[in-house]
């Protein structure tokens, strides 16, 4: 009879434990900012970060040292992020290709988290279109190079595809140009013709970026294409669509060459997002390595 009544206040204090440990666990935080809780007015500050340290580790090394040092414009036989690329005798283990692959995909990631969190907020459908259209823009940009870049690569839309399954499969070249193709027609779509907070992206900026996928692709689905997309005959129905593209952004934006070609590289303050910019990285001054690490450009550190 002992034995019984021990057993039964054990089953129920486990039954209450498990109950409590339930209803702890999916309690709603408030300490946190949730999806629900965002309006108009909070959608811009959730792209900011879209604009620069998601970008650094692509920026700070790589982009000047695949281009600069693979054309041997830049010789550096002392940096190891320059030498690989001059010398043409980088791996996949090469510093500068980790990182800008990896700062690719924090880019893609960042902005997947943004469309979800923007599709759960209580923000007006126009609102959503616009920031979800400012995401997919940079997404966009990221696949973009990658698939330039790697050819095959990762398509994803949830970060929590590669969480629960981290060895997943690369997808074609072909449709990793038509997923950055289709960013980038919805960032056309729907971001604005103007903006009033400088240095974020446009529908101008987005046709200005469409013109040049198209006309990279338009080499890749050529009937004649095969391992080199340089090589033949390119589609003409792409290359009028990069034509069209363009077009827009000459005959339609406020996009215009300034005056004097020279002056683009006279570093002063009024030229930062000036007439011929269509997309910059906005960093963000006043900060120290220290206090904003990526979030400044870190250029400069490895230049010195």
């Amino acid at each position: 009879m002992k034995i019984n009544k021990l057993l039964y206040t054990v089953i129920f204090m486990l039954a209450f434990g498990f109950t409590s440990c339930e209803s702890f666990l999916d309690s709603t935080p408030t300490s946190i900012i949730t999806g629900e809780a965002l309006t108009d007015d909070d959608l811009p500050k959730l792209t900011s970060p879209l604009y620069n340290v998601v970008w650094a580790d692509f920026n700070g090394q790589f982009y000047y040292g695949l281009g600069d040092g693979r054309a041997y414009n830049l010789y550096a036989p002392f940096s190891d992020y320059i030498y690989p690329f001059h010398d043409l005798n980088e791996s996949g283990l090469t510093g500068p290709l980790v990182n800008a692959w990896a700062s690719f995909y924090v880019i893609v990631q960042q902005a997947n988290n943004i469309i979800i969190t923007i599709n759960q907020s209580s923000a007006s459908q126009e609102a959503k279109n616009k920031t979800i259209a400012e995401a997919r823009f940079m997404r966009g940009l990221a696949y973009w190079y990658l698939t330039s870049l790697w050819g095959n690569v990762i398509i994803c839309e949830d970060p929590a595809m590669i969480i629960n399954n981290p060895l997943s499969n690369t997808n074609p070249r072909k449709d990793s140009y038509e997923f950055a193709i289709r960013d980038m027609e919805f960032a056309a779509k729907y971001l604005p013709e103007t903006v009033t907070d400088e240095g974020r992206v446009t529908k101008y900026a987005a046709f200005g970026m469409l013109s040049r996928f198209y006309l990279d692709y338009s080499g890749l689905v050529a009937s004649n294409y095969g391992e080199n997309p340089n090589v033949g005959t390119r589609d003409a129905a792409y290359l009028d669509l990069a034509k069209k593209a363009a077009e827009k952004v000459i005959n339609e934006s406020q996009y215009k060459l300034l005056p004097s070609y020279p002056d683009l590289f006279i570093p002063t303050k009024e030229l930062n997002n000036n007439s011929e910019i269509l997309f910059a990285l906005q960093w963000i001054p006043g900060l120290t390595s220290s206090t904003g690490w990526q979030l400044t450009n870190t250029q400069q550190a490895y230049f010195a």
